[in-house]
């Protein structure tokens, strides 16, 4: 394909971008603007004119299947063989360096992945060994906690030095002791994946030159999700070409509590100067309602760089906003909603999103997609790869790649049961412990031990022995061949077909469906499927990965999830204070913004309709979160959206599935929503609570000012909604509705 159609396909600033070859190049793509179009003929258009060859790119996504999407985009513009391309995430990029490198800090090349249960179990069993009680801090939170540590780019040494006190006393002990059982274990975590490959290239600056020499262009996507780690490993590898170019947007940063730093994106300009800047600001996505909606909510934000979203798809219709009794109603309205739009704009289930704050939120949503028989799936519900029977097959085959990976083999060596108690089991990890090897060589030799019993021995030794005979064939197996022969040596299928219980059935068409992923795997590349590649692509996988976007059902996900996706009609529910924003962040100004910038990804996957709703009560942990109907209020970020915008619907629907008007609502929902922020210097505030000798308790829904004086919406325990002037209302404030 030639240059000048590539450009052809264009628009002007997406020509500027792909044209821009040399130097630092800062791409601020507003949502919908064709960022992956741009990237990938970007791409082509430096193979196209001969810049350079395809093994010296690197382009950087936060998905595989971004990755995967921008090889097969590629592969259709170009007729330049495209396998050689370095195209993948941070994690496989990182992976693919650390599997020829690792032996530069010790590590064999044949290293397993540890995810959140792997690296949560390993501590946990270090914490035993240190007898730190798990009433003092849990693994989760020890795991949490390193993996933050590492984030900002600390090890042992590094945290121990920002001990404060007894608890994160006890983690730098922790911290210690996973290091080393890592290394022992020849593993990594998620963060070392990153984190490795910037202390090799530190360390021995020849393997640094060399892909220096291997990168001509480097290119990130979502550069605004990218920690310090991430941009540490960015900065290393393009710092000889300078040939850098990352795609983000600023209003899209929502990933800071897991460690990404917005604030790599808003000083790219300075860190690589001279730098190009080109915004892509034409959404290709949603009708003109929304993105003016979405547009005036975001510029509320101060950490931005600016832009303004327009769109050529027409103003569309308004935004409905809904308001509902409790969950249940609101569940009910979101199967309403799902029925009667699909009929009315022939919408297939697929073409529709529910999307939430929290994962908690989905329990009642499932109850009436079920009582309604519509077919959906949750994205970010019990991961596949992580459920018990597939977890067990998995680490067998961890074990036949990296024997070393101990948490793998505790996990097997007693499944099928063999008899091995957790006496024989502690034995056994101590006595590796102490002569400072792997638990996998300590079994070879376990009828050398007295210490076990000779029938407990006698059944470690024929696992080890079975395991032995096929890892000694493994380098003529491919994954799919690897994988039946473990599952019928160990009759892992057995343990299930067995049995009549109907969850074990469940487990069995689980392993089918395992099995068949592992066919699909070794199909679409026959000539290079070890067992090895495989193990590395499923210790890598995400949710969105998994997720099948041609399959007809409603996905159900939570607003981070969304993120890069679009849809025809996308609901977001739980519109209230407390959980978007959550009220843990509502406080600070940086997390606000972050919560603010959530709900702006998710009103900006809507292409064509887009509904807000929120209910008056919220059940959580068995009780109603805010006691009674009184006390729940709409998201601050519902009254940023202008109303022109909006369509107001005020329902309160019963969880039996009757939806009624609600009387008690009042005759202008509206000023629900509406009502501006007010005045600083004014006394009353929305969320207050007051009293009124006539109308009782109630709760202040909107402050505006007006000429007449303080206009105040109230929502009373008697008598419903009121509007009153504060000045003439004889209003006392309480502080609670008691």
């Amino acid at each position: 394909m030639n240059q000048s159609y590539l450009l052809s396909e264009l628009n002007p600033p997406q020509q500027e971008a792909v044209q821009h070859t040399e130097g630092p190049l800062l791409i601020l793509a507003g949502a919908g603007s064709g960022k992956t179009r741009v990237l990938t003929y970007r791409i082509a258009y430096i193979l196209a004119e001969g810049l350079s060859r395809p093994d010296q790119i690197l382009a950087v996504t936060f998905t595989n299947k971004a990755a995967n999407e921008m090889k097969s985009r590629i592969e259709k513009l170009i007729e330049i063989p495209v396998q050689n391309l370095w195209i993948g995430t941070f994690h496989s990029i990182s992976a693919r360096i650390l599997h020829r490198e690792a032996r530069h800090i010790g590590y064999q090349a044949n290293f397993t992945i540890y995810d959140t249960d792997d690296q949560e179990t390993q501590i946990k069993r270090i914490m035993e060994f240190l007898n730190i009680s798990r009433e003092i801090m849990t693994p989760r939170t020890v795991q949490y906690q390193i993996s933050d540590a590492k984030n900002k780019m600390m090890d042992a040494k590094k945290y121990e030095k920002t001990v404060h006190d007894f608890r994160t006393e006890q983690i730098a002990k922790i911290f210690w002791e996973y290091e080393a059982a890592l290394k022992r274990n020849n593993a990594f975590d998620f963060d070392d994946l990153i984190l490795k490959p910037i202390d090799i290239f530190t360390a021995f600056p020849k393997v640094l030159e060399k892909y220096h020499k291997q990168f001509r262009y480097v290119l990130v996507d979502e550069y605004q999700d990218t920690n310090r780690a991430q941009y540490y490993w960015v900065k290393l590898l393009s710092q000889k070409s300078r040939n850098i170019c990352v795609v983000g947007d600023e209003d899209q940063s929502i990933y800071g509590w897991r460690g990404a730093d917005i604030g790599n994106i808003l000083n790219f300009e300075s860190d690589y100067k001279p730098c190009k800047v080109v915004r892509l600001q034409q959404n290709y996505r949603s009708t003109q309602n929304i993105l003016d909606a979405a547009n005036a909510v975001v510029a509320k934000n101060v950490s931005r760089l600016g832009k303004k979203l327009w769109s050529k798809q027409g103003q569309g219709e308004l935004i409905q906003v809904i308001q509902t009794s409790d969950e249940r109603a609101e569940a009910y309205q979101v199967v309403k909603i799902v029925r009667e739009e699909g009929q009315r704009r022939d919408l297939s289930y697929n073409d529709m999103v529910i999307l939430y704050r929290t994962n908690a939120q989905s329990r009642a949503l499932e109850e009436q997609f079920r009582r309604a028989n519509i077919p959906y799936t949750i994205v970010g519900g019990i991961k596949f790869y992580e459920r018990k029977e597939i977890k067990d097959i998995l680490a067998y085959l961890k074990i036949l790649v990296n024997p070393k990976d101990a948490v793998s083999l505790e996990r097997i060596i007693n499944f099928p049961t063999r008899g091995i108690g957790t006496t024989s089991l502690q034995y056994l990890r101590d006595r590796a412990r102490s002569l400072n090897v792997s638990l996998y060589e300590v079994i070879s030799n376990v009828g050398e031990i007295d210490e076990i019993k000779s029938g407990i021995s006698a059944k470690i030794q024929d696992f080890y022995d079975r395991l032995e005979g096929i890892r000694k064939n493994l380098s003529h197996l491919n994954a799919y061949q690897a994988a039946e022969k473990i599952i019928s040596e160990f009759e892992l299928k057995k343990i299930y077909e067995n049995s009549s219980l109907v969850e074990d059935e469940t487990r069995l068409e689980n392993i089918h469906e395992f099995l068949n992923s592992i066919e699909i795997f070794v199909s679409d590349d026959p000539e290079n499927s070890p067992l090895s590649r495989f193990v590395d692509e499923i210790s890598l996988l995400t949710d969105i990965d998994r997720w099948d976007a041609d399959r007809s059902v409603v996905t159900l996900m939570t607003l981070h999830s969304a993120k890069g996706l679009e849809f025809p009609l996308v609901i977001i529910t739980g519109l209230e204070d407390g959980l978007l924003p959550l009220s843990r962040n509502s406080d600070k100004p940086g997390e606000l913004e972050e919560e603010r910038r959530l709900f702006y990804v998710g009103m900006t996957r809507a292409k064509q309709n887009l509904f807000l709703l929120h209910a008056q009560n919220r059940h959580r942990f068995g009780r109603e979160e805010f006691g009674s109907s009184f006390r729940s209020m709409p998201s601050r970020f519902l009254r940023e959206i202008p109303e022109q915008f909006l369509k107001i619907d005020a329902l309160a629907g019963s969880h039996d599935s009757r939806v009624r008007e609600d009387s008690s609502v009042g005759k202008a929902p509206g000023d629900l929503y509406l009502a501006r922020l007010p005045d600083e210097s004014s006394d009353f505030k929305i969320g207050q609570y007051v009293q009124h000798e006539v109308f009782g308790h109630g709760q202040i829904l909107g402050v505006e000012m007006t000429n007449l004086g303080t206009k105040l919406v109230v929502r009373f325990e008697k008598v419903s909604i009121k509007k009153l002037i504060a000045e003439y209302a004889n209003l006392t404030i309480s502080d609670s509705l008691e």
